[in-house]
C-alpha cells in the first residue's frame, strides 16, 4: 500500500526578494529560499525583483531560473529603488499568502514556519530581529529610525523595516502603496492602520551577511526622512 504523503504547512505562498547588485550573495539566499519554501508550502514560487542591477545579477537570475522554473524574475530598468521592486514584486504574486525577504541570506526562511499560524487573524504577522547582527552604525541609525517613525506616524512596532513579513493577498487589495526609496516598511504599517487592518509581531533569527554589501547610505537615511513627513501630510489630507 502506497503510504499518502503528510500535508505541507502552507497550502501556497508567493515569496518577494528583490535584488540589487547582489552577485556574491545571491546564489545562497535564492538556493535557501527554495529549500526552505519546498519544505513548507505545498504550491509557492519566488519573485526575484531585479532593480537595473549592473553586475552579474541578471545572468544569475537567468541561470537560476532556467532551473527551477518556480523562480520568476521581474526586471525594473533602470534603478528604480527598493520600494518600487517590492511593489512590482507584490503586484506579481500569484498566491493566497504572500512573504517578503531581502536577498542578503541574512534570514532563514524556515522561520517563516513560526509565524504562518499568526496569520490566520490578522491580516500581516512583522518579524522583528532578535539579535540582530549589523554594524552599530546601522544599529544605531535603525534605532533612531524607528523612534522617528513612531513620532512622526504614530506607529509603535519593534522593527519597522525588518525584511521578513508575511500577508494574507487581500492586504493588497486594500492599500495602494505609493512611497518611493526605502519608506515601504513604515507606509505598510502606515496604511494598513488606516485601512482598519491588523498585524502581530514576532522575533525571528538574525545572521551577519556574509558575502556584498548593503546599498543603504547616509543619503538614503535623509531621503527616508523627508519622505517620512511627506507621507504623514498624505495621509493627513486624507483623513
Amino acid at each position: 500500500m502506497q503510504r499518502q504523503r503528510a500535508a505541507k504547512l502552507i497550502p501556497e505562498l508567493s515569496a518577494v526578494m528583490p535584488a540589487y547588485n547582489e552577485e556574491e550573495i545571491l546564489p545562497v539566499s535564492v538556493a535557501e529560499a527554495i529549500e526552505a519554501l519546498e519544505e513548507l508550502c505545498e504550491r509557492w514560487e519566488l519573485i526575484v525583483v531585479d532593480d537595473g542591477s549592473t553586475d552579474r545579477t541578471p545572468r544569475i537570475l537567468a541561470e537560476l531560473s532556467a532551473k527551477e522554473p518556480r523562480v520568476r524574475v521581474v526586471t525594473q530598468r533602470p534603478n528604480q529603488g527598493y520600494t518600487k521592486a517590492l511593489i512590482r514584486g507584490f503586484g506579481a504574486a500569484g498566491y493566497d499568502t504572500v512573504f517578503y525577504t531581502d536577498a542578503d541570506a541574512q534570514f532563514d526562511l524556515r522561520e517563516i514556519a513560526r509565524l504562518y499560524p499568526l496569520l490566520e487573524d490578522v491580516d500581516m504577522v512583522a518579524g522583528y530581529r532578535d539579535g540582530r547582527q549589523d554594524p552599530w552604525v546601522r544599529l544605531l541609525t535603525s534605532a533612531v529610525y524607528n523612534r522617528l517613525q513612531s513620532w512622526v506616524l504614530g506607529i509603535n512596532v519593534r522593527d519597522v523595516n525588518c525584511a521578513f513579513k508575511l500577508f494574507k493577498k487581500s492586504f493588497f487589495d486594500r492599500i495602494e502603496l505609493a512611497s518611493d526609496g526605502f519608506l515601504i516598511d513604515a507606509e505598510l504599517y502606515a496604511r494598513a492602520r488606516r485601512a482598519g487592518m491588523t498585524w502581530k509581531q514576532a522575533g525571528v533569527t538574525h545572521r551577519p551577511r556574509v558575502k556584498g554589501a548593503t546599498t543603504v547610505r547616509l543619503s538614503t537615511i535623509t531621503q527616508t526622512l523627508r519622505e517620512l513627513w511627506r507621507l504623514r501630510r498624505e495621509l493627513s489630507r486624507a483623513s
